[in-house]
């Protein structure tokens, strides 16, 4: 015999999401503006530790990340350089590396 779920039926059940747009070129994911700033900071990161330049076509003039920052503003919410943002996640970084070096 099955167990009853200790959850009530709304918590079990998946609402669908609305699909993300099918084209960023011409409107960036503003709603995204909670993760954006640290996914950038973490890519860049990443590219100079590896020696990859992966970050390199969001960050170029004109591109991705300014088009990103327009729209966030737009919307009242604080917007970095990717210079910024990469010096933000070192710092993190940094931080919470040294806590697990203790």
């Amino acid at each position: 015999m099955p167990t009853a779920s200790p959850w009530p039926a709304s918590a079990r059940t998946r609402t669908p999401r609305s699909s993300p747009p099918t084209s960023t070129a011409t409107s960036p994911r503003t709603d995204l503006h909670y993760d954006q700033p640290a996914a950038l900071g973490a890519l860049l990161r990443l590219d100079a530790l590896l020696g990859t330049h992966h970050a390199d076509r969001f960050t170029e003039p004109d591109g991705l990340w300014d088009e990103w920052v327009k729209g966030v503003g737009r919307l009242g919410y604080p917007s970095h350089t990717p210079a910024e943002q990469r010096r933000w996640t070192d710092l993190q970084c940094d931080f919470t590396n040294g806590w697990s070096r203790a």
